[in-house]
This record gives C-alpha cells, structure tokens and sequence, in this order.
C-alpha cells in the first residue's frame, strides 16, 4: 500500500506510462515496408528468342550505361578476378570460396558501375564476404596483407616477360620492371618490412574493406546464401556419374574450365548446368571420349533442348580466357590496370599508398 500510494498521478513514472499509451485520437504508425529487388539474383538472359533488342537491353551494364566500352569492362572484370584468384592462392581459400567471391564481384558489376568502384576495392570485399558465406572466414589483418603483397607484385609485374610484352601508356612501372629479373624482384617482395596494424596504410586498407564490404551487402539485399550452391562445379561431379566418364583427366580437365568461367560473368547470364555441360563437352573432345549423341544429345537431359546456342557461347567464352598471347589477358594477371573512376582511386597512381607501398 505504501507503493502505491507514492505513484501519484502527477509522479514521473505515470507521466512516462500515459505517453506510451496508444490514444484513440492517434492510432499507432503502420511500419514501414521493406521492399526486396528480387531481380538482384535472377539469371539474366544472354538470348532471347525474337526479340534482339531486348536481349541486348538485358547485357547493358551499369558500366556500358557510362560510356564504357564492352572491351574495357571485359579487361577490369579480368583484372578483379584475377586478384580473386591470386589471393584465394595465398590465403589457402578452396575453389568453392574463389568461385563465389567471383560471383559477387560478377553480380555487383551487373548492379553498379566501374565509375563507382575499382576492381581493387571490390575484390578485397569479395574476399572478406566470400570466406564468410563459405565458412571459410580469414582475418581482416591476413587479407589486408595478401592484397598489399599482390598490389606490390603487380607493380612490378612479377612473373611477366617485360621485354616481350608492353601494355601501353598503362604500364605504370614498365622502366622499373624492364630492369629487374624476376630473383631480384622477389628478393624487393621479401625484403619489404611488415605493415604496422596502428599505421595509416594499414587503415587506409581496412577502411576501404569495411566500407566496400557494407556497399556490397546494401546492394545485394544482405542475401548470399543461395550463391554456393549455384556453381558449376558441384554439377560435374554428378552429370560425370550419369553419362558414365570413368576418365580422371576428363573430370579434372572439365573442372578446370569451371574454374576458367569464373573470370567472366557467365554466372550471370546462364544457369550452372549450361556451364557445367560446356566444360565436360570441351574436356571430352580434348580427350577423344565419345558420349551419346543420339537419340538425343546427351545434354539434353541435363539443360533441355534448344540450348546449343548457349553452349557455343559458353564454350567460345571460357576458351578465349586461356588464350595468354591476347595483351588483355596478360595485362590483367600479371600487371596493375588503373581503375575508371572519376576521382582517383584509393590505390591508383599518384595515390597516398602508391607512394608508400615500397
């Protein structure tokens, strides 16, 4: 009784219980709506049927959007790949892991454009995301530090024959590199002193990762569960069982050009079982084992039919990756391509850590 009586109606707790109270002259605020895109995960397609301009309209990227040539896309869609690649080898991540970090940089290119954000931004993200979605997690400090390793490497185009190839005005450090053979670029490599956790290269990494890391969850709608298990891979083991291929070179060829498709957004356009049947068409025939062909190819259990066009595409694609003599190829696995962006990005020249990376 003494409790009750000390709440009296002036008191501050019944003040505070009145204003929470819902009144019938204002009703309660509906909440908000959160609308999903659900086109952000949608295959979107490379052909289609009596209607070329909007199969056309369905490749426009962001980036082509812009003024950006098919040409230069394709090189920084390489380039960020091939960063993807260098370091899933240096942190030990499995194929799966490379695969789907290819797939979001892929995705996010289809979403926003290279005059937004550089490939370098991108695939340190990538990394990070990929690795968690995998459950493959690697620390923030040992991706910083493989991505600083490589952005050294590619200065110094690191494995590349200098004197034989040259990539133009692009070629930010081709006199440097012209001089040095490749043991005395990787004693530079060994030679560089660890980077300091509390200095401000180490932040200006870390700040790029955790900010490009938010940019591609926003964009993606914070779902990328779904994305490994959309990876050829995982369609070659089983369609080898079906069609009977007892040849370890054929499936491990095949899985080779899985792993070739992810330097290129075909993830994009075409279902995993398309690319999975292009990569054990393409093994088969470099091995001379036949496979059924009647009475129906023996894709068409997998894909359905009408789909040879796709096929050709596919199969076309991946072989034009593994063609080293092409500059672009080249330039973009063993060289640093500048990025698009209308103001500089964090690490193109003339930056703060291009002067300091050495």
């Amino acid at each position: 009784l003494r409790i009750l009586s000390a709440i009296t109606v002036g008191s501050p707790w019944t003040m505070a219980m009145a204003a929470t109270q819902p009144t019938p002259s204002s009703p309660a605020r509906a909440p908000k709506k959160c609308v999903v895109d659900k086109t952000i995960h949608t295959t979107l397609p490379f052909f289609i049927e009596d209607n070329e301009t909007l199969a056309k309209s369905a490749r426009l990227t962001p980036s082509a959007s812009d003024g950006i040539s098919p040409t230069m896309e394709r090189l920084h869609r390489l380039h960020g790949t091939s960063l993807l690649l260098d370091a899933a080898t240096l942190l030990c991540l499995p194929p799966s892991t490379y695969a789907t970090a290819c797939t979001i940089l892929h995705r996010m290119y289809h979403r926003i454009s290279l005059l937004q954000h550089c490939v370098w931004s991108m695939a340190v993200a990538c990394t990070l995301l990929a690795g968690k979605v995998e459950e493959e997690p690697r620390t923030v400090r040992s991706i910083i530090m493989t991505f600083a390793h490589i952005y050294r490497r590619r200065r110094l185009r690191f494995g590349d024959d200098v004197g034989k190839y040259s990539y133009g005005a692009a070629d930010c450090e081709a006199v440097t590199s012209a001089l040095l053979v490749n043991d005395e670029k990787e004693n530079i490599l060994r030679s560089v002193k660890p980077m300091s956790m509390g200095g401000p290269v180490y932040a200006e990494w870390k700040d790029i990762l955790l900010d490009m890391e938010n940019v591609i969850l926003k964009t993606l709608g914070f779902t990328l569960h779904w994305i490994p298990d959309s990876h050829p891979h995982k369609f070659i083991l089983y369609f080898v069982r079906v069609i009977e291929i007892e040849s370890k070179e054929v499936v491990q060829e095949a899985w080779n050009y899985c792993n070739d498709s992810c330097h290129l957004d075909l993830c994009v356009h075409y279902d995993p079982e398309v690319i999975a049947c292009a990569a054990i068409l393409m093994a088969s025939f470099n091995n001379n084992v036949e496979l059924p062909l009647l009475p129906q190819p023996w894709w068409e259990v997998f894909i359905g039919p009408n789909r040879n066009a796709h096929l050709s595409v596919v199969c076309n694609s991946i072989l034009a990756v593994g063609d080293e003599n092409e500059l672009d190829i080249r330039r973009s696995k063993y060289a640093f391509v500048p990025s698009l962006m209308e103001e500089p990005s964090f690490n193109d020249p003339d930056s703060y850590l291009w002067s300091v990376a050495d």
